[in-house]
């Protein structure tokens, strides 16, 4: 079974997992989830865990696309 929900919130959070990976590969702004190190530097390891959420949540949005209805 095909959830609609489900596809379109996982774009939805997708694309928030993208700008937060991006954000946190900028250097000199404050990081909010930094504990260890400059708080104002590039963090690699964040900007790469929402990467990850990212492709992950697209495999989601795949699986669950709706079926088209023209044919």
């Amino acid at each position: 079974m095909k959830n609609p929900v489900l596809f379109f919130g996982a774009i939805v959070v997708a694309i928030i997992a993208l700008a937060l990976g991006i954000f946190y590969l900028v250097p000199g702004i404050n990081h909010p989830l930094t504990f260890n190190g400059d708080p104002t530097g590039a963090q690699l390891k964040h900007a790469i865990a929402f990467f990850i959420l990212f492709v992950l949540l697209i495999i989601v949005a795949l699986v669950n696309r709706p079926k088209s209805v023209a044919r």
